[in-house]
């Protein structure tokens, strides 16, 4: 039964990894979204739900007619829409006449739950072994958002164009096949010093850039197709990015059992409860800590995402400015879906970096 799943950004690879570790060997790795990705999918979704759904279900549809039969989607008790993704999918996908199946990951519940979902949908996994495989998984995970990390920065300064990409391209597929964790935490150690020696860096450009980071719901925020790929755009224009959100802060149960670390969205959302007082579904709590995270690091500013309708995200977008104010941290927020333009997006960014540049350069004044 080829089991496929939505494309997601650098997450594409954890999906995966986690697959494979489970002994599957019938993985479809999903396509890359385009226009008719999002045509297919806005063409069977109701009209008003989340532009992820949309996105997502346009995928499926190119996969099952590609033979794909098997579905895995994260899914479970959440604080927003995604987490009834899959039922709706799923009968819009029956009423198209498909015959598959759905493998709902239920994300936020306990891990003992997580662990028997994962072993059901194994190639004949044991208990242990589905933990080893999960473990393994959360580990990579830390390594593939390493990579996207020093990518971002590297883009930036990179003399030779184009170099930052086909060297994160190569860490990630290195990271999806390596084998052994002692093997894995070696050359997950020599990733930065591998991107210093690789990438011959611009001075000028380390000298004038600025720092950005992008936060948001977190599918739009990771996946390139449906954010315009803005860190590219960013990078482009002279700008570090960093993603503000995680997946790896869902799964890695090794360092949120820790009690001596404190994970960038713990302390997001602490800081955040006097604007927001609990968790209201999204990233809207940690979006607003990250202002005022982001602006104690000496950051110059936050682009925020969210998919048209997104009721968490629209949350953000009303608190946000107040924050902004407050802590003199500038904030762009930006609405995606299937019918944004490239250009009017562009501009916005465009704009949004001029402003911080002038900012700076008053600042060193």
């Amino acid at each position: 039964m080829p089991f496929t799943y939505p494309h997601f950004g650098s997450l594409t690879y954890v999906f995966e990894i986690l697959l494979r570790e489970l002994g599957r060997t019938d993985i479809m790795v999903p396509k890359k979204p385009s226009r008719k990705t999002s045509e297919l999918g806005s063409r069977y979704s109701p009209e008003f739900v989340c532009t992820p759904f949309k996105l997502t279900l346009g995928t499926y549809i190119e996969m099952l007619d590609l033979g794909a039969d098997e579905l895995g989607i994260g899914g479970g008790n959440m604080y927003c829409r995604f987490g009834l993704y899959w039922p709706v999918q799923r009968l819009i996908l029956e009423d198209l006449g498909y015959d598959f199946k759905f493998v709902p990951i239920p994300i936020y519940d306990k891990p003992l739950g997580l662990v028997k979902t994962l072993q059901a949908a194994s190639n004949n996994c044991t208990v242990w072994e589905t933990i080893k495989a999960f473990r393994t998984t959360w580990i990579k995970t830390r390594f593939i958002e390493l990579v996207d990390k020093l990518h971002f920065k590297y883009r930036t300064l990179e003399m030779e164009k184009n170099q930052a990409d086909k060297l994160a391209e190569e860490a990630h597929r290195k990271i999806v096949e390596i084998q052994g964790l002692r093997n894995l935490r070696k050359y997950g150690r020599k990733l930065p010093e591998l991107f210093d020696k690789t990438i011959e860096i611009d001075q000028e450009k380390k000298k004038a850039a600025l720092k950005i980071g992008v936060c948001g719901e977190i599918y739009v925020a990771l996946e390139p197709t449906l954010n315009l790929d803005v860190h590219r755009k960013l990078n482009e224009l002279g700008v570090i990015t960093k993603n503000c959100v995680s997946f790896g802060m869902l799964i890695d149960f090794e360092r949120k059992i820790n009690p001596f670390i404190t994970l960038p969205y713990q302390k997001a959302r602490r800081v955040a409860k006097p604007y927001i007082g609990q968790r209201c579904g999204g990233e809207a709590q940690e979006n607003i800590g990250d202002i005022i995270l982001y602006k104690k690091k000496k950051w110059d500013g936050l682009v925020h995402l969210y998919p048209f309708t997104c009721m968490p995200e629209i949350i953000t977008r009303s608190i946000a400015p107040q924050v902004s104010r407050e802590y003199d941290m500038p904030f762009l927020s930006l609405v995606v879906d299937e019918h944004t333009g490239e250009t009017g997006f562009q501009t916005r960014l465009e704009a949004f970096v001029d402003l911080l540049s002038r900012k700076k350069e008053k600042t060193l004044d």
